[in-house]
Formats: C-alpha cells, sequence, structure tokens
C-alpha cells in the first residue's frame, strides 16, 4: 500500500515558516513521513531518539534537512511542536 503522498500543509506544520520554494523543492523529492520525522528530530537535536548508533543523515532526510537550513537559521514557530 502506498503512503499518503506529503502537502505543502504537512510541511508547513512541521518545519514551520518554511518559504514556498522550498516547500516545492521539499514535495519534489516525494519524502515518506517517516523521513520528515527523522528530519524533524536532528532539527531539534534529537538525534538521541535514533539510537546508540547515531548514523549522520542521508539520502531524502538529509535532502530536506539542507533545503530548510539553508541560508537561515531553523526555528520551530511553535518550540513544542517537536
Amino acid at each position: 500500500m502506498a503512503s499518503k503522498p506529503i502537502t505543502h500543509a504537512d510541511i508547513r506544520r512541521m518545519f514551520g515558516p518554511v518559504d514556498d520554494h522550498r516547500v516545492l523543492e521539499i514535495m519534489g523529492l516525494k519524502p515518506s513521513l517517516k523521513e520528515m520525522e527523522v528530519t524533524m528530530a536532528y532539527l531539534a537535536d534529537m538525534t538521541d531518539i535514533m539510537g546508540e548508533e547515531r548514523q549522520p543523515l542521508t539520502g531524502c532526510a538529509a535532502e530536506i534537512y539542507d533545503i530548510v537550513t539553508r541560508d537561515e537559521t531553523f526555528e520551530p514557530e511553535d518550540p513544542d511542536q517537536i
């Protein structure tokens, strides 16, 4: 069963006030919800949830991270959302 595609609203809910052109870049990657959650964990500096291995970001999650953090500091709209 295919997962539901990530929407503009999903990205804004997860990453806050991301510019529309960046949202489109992320949507173009066709990320899974899991990849989005892994990216959020790294942005929130919560890599301990990844276990003792602490693997670096790779693949789609790494690309999302690069898009979200490009040229600006990531700050969630609501610190309690993460």
